[in-house]
């Protein structure tokens, strides 16, 4: 009896060492995987730095041909429970010049769990055009004036878009929220895990985020032209 109860504690701490070494590796695969998500970055931007956030996704710096400051990033969303994960690829254009738009963001699709949102962090409430879309659009107080109703209206309608999340334009930057990626059904139906078909975000997807911001920051110089001739 005592021979038996020694036996069956030595394989039980067998086991609990087993499933802890499995569990290690599974989680540095996991780690493996996700610091690759943006290296297909390299190809697309110039002098491309590589790095990683505080939960260990990659942060990617360069520069566009124009000299344009852009920053790449992702989120891996698992907050909406009745939904797959999400991959969201995050492009931040900044050129270190104060423009003279005021601060505006639409949130395509909101369900109030997007902690990664600039939107959120906006201090007044705008009501967006009637579109098909449901979305959450907020800014700075002036961007309530009649002469911004044109980039409001645009901003509504890059939402369109399905895979495009958010669209922000402050005095200092530019951002698009894009779709990378929708996690794998049996992955999170079975283990709730956020497991990707991507071992990297491809190219194409990278080009087509960076072009949304580029055109973004397009409409919003030609609506700060026309709001500095009274033009509506």
């Amino acid at each position: 009896m005592i021979l038996s109860q020694g036996l069956f504690l030595i394989l039980s701490l067998a086991a609990c060492a087993l499933i802890a070494v499995l569990a290690t590796r599974e989680h540095r695969k996991t780690m493996t995987r996700r610091h690759r998500l943006l290296d297909e970055a390299g190809a697309v931007l110039k002098t491309p730095r590589f790095g990683l956030s505080a939960d260990h996704h990659p942060v990617v710096s360069g520069v566009l041909e124009d000299g344009t400051q852009v920053t790449l990033d992702v989120v891996t969303d698992t907050m909406v429970t009745r939904r797959l994960p999400q991959l969201w690829l995050r492009v931040t254009l900044q050129d270190g010049v104060r423009q003279v738009w005021p601060a505006i963001g639409v949130l395509a699709r909101p369900t109030g769990s997007e902690y990664y949102s600039a939107v959120h962090g906006l201090n007044e409430w705008l009501t967006p055009p009637m579109t098909q879309v449901p979305m959450l659009m907020r800014g700075s107080a002036d961007a309530r004036n009649d002469q911004w109703q044109p980039l409001r209206q645009s901003l509504a309608g890059l939402v369109a878009d399905p895979r495009l999340k958010e669209a922000v334009v402050t005095p200092r930057m530019i951002r698009v929220v894009m779709q990378a990626a929708e996690g794998e059904r049996s992955a999170h139906l079975l283990l709730r895990q956020a497991r990707f078909a991507v071992d990297t975000v491809p190219q194409p997807t990278i080009r087509q985020a960076l072009a949304l911001a580029v055109e973004l920051r397009s409409l919003a110089g030609s609506a700060a032209q026309r709001a500095a001739v009274g033009v509506s």
